[in-house]
């Protein structure tokens, strides 16, 4: 009797510690979200910088810093994701300091030199930024495996809840940031403040449980263990890669849209890209769900096949300024569910021991792959003679690629092992 009393004291207490953990990483996600990348679209149109240079400064930070993640991702899966997450969230932090830089522009340009073409102020803009982004890198691997593999049979589920609730500090990004960036004359650093304050909570409850010293693999052994599933994860990373890049693209390109459009200035400026986040971090859920009830592969490709069909709706119609919101949120719920699905789709047909490594190839390669699109439509669009339009139309393509793509996928049993 005092044995089963022990017992279930030890079991609460793994409980307990279990949900908060969940929480922890799940703030943490919010707060990473809301910060880095996500702010440059609009900081880069307010700010007044030149589209084709912030174009070419995204590519190459979101390569090089995507480019690490699966690093990362190999060592949360052989010393725990706690370090990992705790050192990105601050990290992504830097990117707070860009909204005062914008007043010191000319002393920047004057006391520092230039360096591949990039003046004193872009040269620190890229410092920021790499900071922020590389921080991002580190989290959302380790992110990821933890929040996929809470639980063997409902991983779709969890890691949907995981990337939504991301969504809701990524949707927020664009407009916090506008807002303290005009309201507190450019003065975003004061952000920092909260963001010290949330980040003491998250160090206090993330506390995942470490796994056992003869569970973890080396980087390359990582890798070896994935070559049974080495087609079906390149087929995923492909189609990710394909949908970051069209969701990048678009969200670079969509001030410059909403402006050609004749849209009110504050869609471009945060509003659309909020709208988006929202429609997909409130689809993300129950599309998790139906993912785990009637087949991951089946869910995956319908939510490719309607992202695709709802890009086009929404960069070739100009609609009344109502019925375009209704179109934003309707798109990001298909737009915005193709990530998480592919990744769970990922970790579903990888060894458990290897989620971490797997979520950043199919996030942070993906992404990489993904964030060289700025540059390229930032160059088109100014090939174009400035048409936001008709550069997202050709962007478009690759959704019709992605679609085929997700025929070849295979068919797998979802039921837990």
């Amino acid at each position: 009797m005092l044995q089963h009393s022990i017992n279930q004291s030890i079991d609460a207490d793994a409980t307990r510690r279990t949900v908060r953990t969940f929480i922890a990483v799940v703030l943490a996600h919010i707060m990473v979200d809301f910060m880095g990348m996500s702010i440059w679209p609009v900081y880069k149109t307010l700010a007044g910088l030149d589209v084709a240079k912030a174009g070419w400064i995204a590519t190459i930070i979101a390569m090089g810093g995507t480019a690490l993640q699966p690093v990362f991702g190999s060592i949360a899966d052989r010393f725990g994701p706690r370090r990992i997450i705790l050192l990105g969230s601050v990290l992504t932090s830097f990117a707070l300091l860009l909204g005062p830089l914008a007043d010191y522009r000319a002393m920047l340009d004057n006391a520092l030199p230039t360096v591949f073409g990039l003046s004193g102020f872009y040269l620190v803009i890229f410092i920021i930024l790499a900071a922020g982004r590389l921080g991002q890198d580190m989290f959302h691997p380790a992110g990821a495996g933890l929040a996929g593999n809470f639980s063997a049979n409902r991983g779709s589920t969890f890691l949907a809840i995981f990337i939504a609730c991301g969504s809701i500090g990524f949707g927020l990004s664009q407009i916090g940031f506008r807002t303290a960036y005009t309201s507190l004359g450019h003065h975003t650093e004061i952000l920092l403040i909260p963001v010290a304050i949330l980040w003491v909570f998250i160090w206090k409850w993330c506390r995942p449980v470490e796994a056992l010293h003869s569970q973890k693999l080396s980087f390359i052994a990582s890798f070896k263990a994935l070559r049974p599933v080495a087609g079906s994860i390149l087929t995923l990373f492909l189609i990710l890669g394909l949908s970051a890049g069209v969701n990048s693209g678009l969200f670079f390109l969509m001030p410059e849209f909403a402006q050609e459009k004749g849209y009110p200035a504050w869609i471009g400026q945060g509003g659309a890209f909020g709208l988006i986040i929202f429609g997909a971090m409130i689809f993300m859920v129950p599309m998790g769900h139906l993912a785990d009830r009637i087949g991951r592969r089946r869910t995956l490709i319908a939510m490719m096949i309607l992202s695709a069909l709802s890009y086009h709706t929404l960069i070739r119609l100009t609609l009344p300024v109502p019925a375009f919101i209704s179109l934003c949120i309707v798109s990001g719920a298909f737009l915005g569910t193709v990530n998480p699905l592919g990744v769970a789709f990922g970790q579903r047909i990888s060894p458990r021991e290897n989620v971490s490594i797997v979520s950043a190839i199919l996030m942070g390669w993906a992404w990489c792959l993904g964030g060289t699109v700025p540059s390229i439509v930032g160059e088109l669009y100014v090939r174009l003679g400035h048409n936001a339009s008709k550069t997202l139309i050709y962007l478009g393509f690759a959704n019709v690629v992605m679609v085929l793509l997700g025929f070849l996928l295979p068919k797998v049993t979802d039921k837990a092992t």
